[in-house]
């Protein structure tokens, strides 16, 4: 029997068995099995123990490596070898790296001859000395300068490859969290190809540098941030201080009024005196220095681990909770039913810490365990206090300034334990705040002397403590500092601000990022300067190059319905509208506005002339809101707002919304001009010529389109509703906006769906069942599919290829492709809440669910056997399920055969289903058999089997 393996090789005599739950299955065919699919290569004759032996191994070596590491024909013991079929990706570069993470420098014998190995990773010219290095490298665990070295072997010589094979990445940090060798490599040749060789070198090991330094931030934001629940408490928080105010201001009335209760028009004309305004500048103030110090302590925690952590934040603890005097932290703490149990003041958890770190108690589990869960409420916290104080000074400032001048708390002992984040002598405060309660007084910045102690000097009108909350913040975020955004009003500083850049700029999230965006620019017409001493350097003359300006500020063909409208006023209101007429005005337009509006995804709609997207300025000439505008289908009825949203994607004023809404479905459409005018002279016509291909969109797309429509038309306007409710907008509008999403914003939209009831886990379950394209390919003419075997393609994650772009743009497929696209990815969202163990599911699978759901689910936890607490349904080693009626994992016709599809949806790797059920049994969080136990949760699914 001959076998086709990946790179071409034909493999004689030898028979290939893969790995099958019910054990070694040989293949008799190729087709048995899909293209690159990992296969065990031994003799015909070889005993069924030594066959199962390798399979085995194979399994082990796949798990651990990927089926990448397959292709480097690693020995798998009784003469069988690892391989995988023809149709793999990459090259042997990539299998080799990836085998001998699998197998350590221990097992690097099993992949072959030592010298084999160094070629495939490093080329014929490989030396001794690189092999030595490269295998320093591996015994120490440095994969990514392996990685690296292995892809740069195209432009580097030996020597400068010794260079890279010593790098040393800060521990904990991956630089190469994605993408093969092989492909790192086509995008280094692409980008240096041009560079002189001499000047390759000290950019790799300066793009190492710029790498490694983003890396180590963006590890320390996700320490960070892993301080804090993932549990937003913040309207729970909202609504305890409400409450409390509440409260406070009904006690207030009846002490002043001396009437327990008092009438309704006693009320009326009660106003608050001078003590009012004073107590809540100082609650205020008081809370915005312990939200500070729990900010501050959390990110101490996740820099320095817990006892190191306290220790660097008791001072500031202790400055903090001297500020709240007994009365007012037993008054925060107490407790009201139906009302979150968090206090509704942070000074009550600082004062807790202090005095527990005063009695010198041992920082053990136990005290981890009371210290965490009140560290993870300090961003919450510090959200609501942000919230407080704006809306304090938007009732003072302009009515009582007086009381804002006399309002003078001390600073000093804060002061001593905090210390200083911003400069004092850079602080000018922020006017419209700082302004009425300085009066006269220069800021601070004027007022300071050279080496003067600020803290003398300082006051609480400067404002500086305000900054302080939201820099600790933008430090727990993984920032230096917060970002000022003058003229946007409260909160005035941006505690998260996107990365800065212009469009098209290499990201330094990793090496693949960064080379793949450079090659991006090579591709666009970039050219690198003649001699670059730094990647910033090659990357700025990347983007100085011609081609890519063009890129930026290419026109954009404006229809002209929209373009009549340029500058504009919206009717009601005061603001004026602008029409982006290229790609520079959009760039500027998402470096103020925070948003995406300069995406490829929106900038090629709007270059194309099927969008227009706008801008609306008040009268200070301030951007308010952006938006999208699409035509109706077709398009004489007119226009549509496809998406707007004010700065950093918050939503618009409704009544300004609503306003302009109508405004633009009042465009009236283009008009089509159905009478061609005749030409004087007819053309000479052209002797036919043979088509050199076929062409997929003129061939292909009448059929399929003509299928995608019917199957659109069947789709139920309830489900387009599930997704609206997730997307948070109209129905006709959900689908373009949820394809814009990324996966953690697509993930947290359907949390946020799911929690605020919007629509149900089942609702949104059967909505993502809806696939119209799917069903318009499966009825697609076979001879069709045949002819065109990209169509596959279709049903996969973008970039398409240039053609299948073309064809998803057609009117009558392009609904029903993005109904697909998106009906995957929330199924891959659904997945990331369940394994994540969110509420949200816990709380759907209290209710009547749907079996197919509970099914895919169930599996894709048992296959990913997430971190959390999984309780098992039935005991390893077996098939049956237990519930009314008892079912079988191995029924092909059963429920959970059924729901393997989904569960690879939902981002199981399936094929190590049966291992963990041989493992662990059939396992689902604890958290879903809250409400009765497994049996009651299987009847209620049951009872729905859709």
């Amino acid at each position: 029997m001959k076998i086709r393996l990946s790179g071409g090789v034909v493999a004689s005599g030898r028979h290939a068995w893969i790995a099958r739950p019910s054990g070694p299955h040989r293949l008799l065919d190729e087709a048995d099995a899909r293209p690159g699919t990992p296969v065990a290569l031994g003799p015909e004759e070889a005993p069924a123990q030594d066959v199962a032996n390798a399979v085995r191994e194979l399994s082990l070596l796949v798990a651990d490596g990927g089926a990448v590491a397959a292709g480097a024909g690693v020995d798998l013991g009784g003469g069988f070898r690892s391989a995988r079929l023809d149709g793999a990706r990459g090259d042997q570069r990539d299998a080799v790296l990836a085998a001998l993470r699998a197998v350590g420098l221990h097992g690097a014998h099993r992949l072959g001859e030592r010298a084999g190995t160094l070629v495939a990773l490093f080329g014929p010219a490989v030396t001794k000395r690189v092999g030595a290095a490269a295998g320093r490298a591996a015994e120490e665990g440095r994969w990514a300068a392996l990685h690296l070295a292995s892809a740069a072997s195209d432009v580097l010589g030996p020597e400068q490859l010794e260079r890279v094979l010593a790098l040393e990445a800060p521990e904990g940090v991956d630089l190469t969290p994605g993408g093969r060798p092989s492909v790192l490599a086509g995008y280094l040749r692409q980008v240096f190809g041009p560079v002189p060789a001499p000047r390759r070198l000290p950019l790799i090991l300066d793009l190492w540098e710029r790498v490694a330094e983003r890396r180590a931030g963006l590890a320390r934001r996700e320490a960070r941030l892993a301080t804090q629940s993932r549990r937003d408490r913040t309207e729970d928080l909202r609504k305890r201080r409400r409450h409390d105010d509440d409260e406070h201001i009904v006690w207030q009335v009846r002490m002043d009024l001396r009437d327990e209760h008092p009438s309704l028009a006693d009320i009326a004309r009660w106003t608050p005196g001078r003590w009012y305004w004073h107590e809540r500048l100082q609650r205020a103030f008081a809370d915005a220095i312990a939200a500070t110090a729990l900010l501050r302590t959390a990110t101490a925690v996740a820099d320095h681990g817990l006892e190191d952590g306290l220790e660097r934040s008791a001072p500031v603890l202790r400055a903090a909770a001297s500020l709240m005097p007994d009365w007012a932290a037993g008054k925060a703490a107490r407790r009201v039913p139906g009302l979150t149990g968090l206090p509704v003041r942070p000074g009550a958890y600082v004062r807790d810490f202090a005095r527990r770190l005063d009695a010198g108690r041992p920082m053990d589990a136990k005290f981890a365990g009371y210290v965490k869960p009140r560290l993870a409420c300090a961003r919450d916290f510090a959200l609501i206090v942000i919230e407080d104080i704006g809306r304090v000074m938007g009732d003072m400032v302009g009515t009582h300034d007086d009381l804002l001048r006399e309002w003078s708390p001390s600073l000093e002992s804060w002061r001593e334990a905090a210390g200083y984040g911003r400069p004092p002598a850079e602080w000018d405060g922020i006017l419209p705040w700082s302004g009425p309660m300085l009066g006269d007084v220069e800021p601070l910045r004027r007022r300071l002397a050279p080496k003067q102690d600020p803290a003398t000097v300082e006051t609480a009108a400067d404002l500086l403590w305000y900054a302080d909350l939201i820099d600790a913040l933008a430090r727990l975020y993984g920032h230096e500092r917060a970002q000022p955004t003058p003229g946007t009003g409260r909160p005035w500083f941006d505690h998260d601000p996107p990365p800065a850049g212009e469009p098209l700029t290499p990201r330094l999230d990793s090496l693949m990022g960064a080379v793949s965006g450079a090659a991006q620019l090579v591709a666009l017409g970039g050219v690198p300067p003649r001699a670059p001493r730094t990647w910033a350097a090659l990357t700025a003359g990347l983007m100085s190059a011609t081609a890519i300006a063009e890129a930026l500020t290419g026109d954009f063909a404006v229809p002209a319905p929209l373009a009549a409208l340029d500058g504009a006023t919206v009717p009601g209101t005061r603001l004026r509208l602008k029409i982006a007429r290229s790609a520079r005005d959009v760039a500027e337009w998402a470096d103020y506005m925070g948003n995406c509006i300069a995406g490829p995804a929106y900038v090629e709609e709007a270059r194309e002339g099927r969008s227009g997207l706008a801008g609306l300025y008040d009268a200070d000439g301030l951007l308010v809101v952006n938006a999208e505008l699409m035509p109706l289908r077709p398009a004489s009825r007119g226009w549509r707002v496809s998406e707007i949203a004010a700065r950093f994607n918050d939503a618009p004023d409704e009544t300004l919304e609503q306003r302009f809404r109508d405004w633009i479905a009042g465009i009236p459409g283009a008009a089509k001009d159905e009478t061609a005018p005749v030409p004087d002279e007819l053309p000479p016509v052209r002797p036919a010529r043979r088509r050199a291909a076929p062409r997929l969109v003129e061939e292909a797309g009448p059929a399929l389109g003509e299928l995608a429509l019917g199957s659109w038309e069947q789709v139920a306007p309830e489900s387009l509703g599930a997704f609206a409710a997730v997307a948070e907008t109209e129905p006709d509008a959900a689908l373009v906006r949820l394809r814009r999403f990324g996966g953690p914003q697509l993930t947290g939209a359907v949390g946020r769906a799911l929690d605020e009831g919007s629509t149900d886990l089942v609702r949104l379950w059967t909505a993502s069942g809806h696939r119209p394209l799917r069903r318009a390919l499966d009825s697609l003419d076979p001879a069709l599919r045949d002819r065109f075997d990209q169509l596959p393609l279709l049903l996969g994650e973008p970039p398409l290829p240039k053609t299948l772009r073309r064809l998803v743009k057609l009117p009558a497929v392009a609904d029903a492709y993005s109904l697909d696209l998106v009906a995957r990815r929330v199924r891959r969202a659904i997945g990331v809440l369940a394994l994540r163990d969110d509420p949200v599911i816990a709380r759907a699978f209290a209710k009547p669910t749907a079996e197919p759901l509970l099914c895919a689910l169930a599996v894709t936890v048992t296959c990913a056997a997430p971190d959390v607490h999984l309780v098992p349904v039935m005991p390893p080693r077996t098939t049956t399920v237990p519930g009314y009626p008892a079912t079988a994992l191995e029924d092909e016709e059963g429920p959970w055969q059924r729901a393997l599809p989904a569960a690879r949806e939902l981002g199981a790797d399936t094929a190590v289903f049966w291992d963990e059920i041989a493992e662990h049994g059939l396992r689902v969080p604890a958290s879903w058999l809250a409400h009765g136990g497994w049996a009651a949760l299987w009847s209620r699914a049951h009872s729905r089997r859709r």
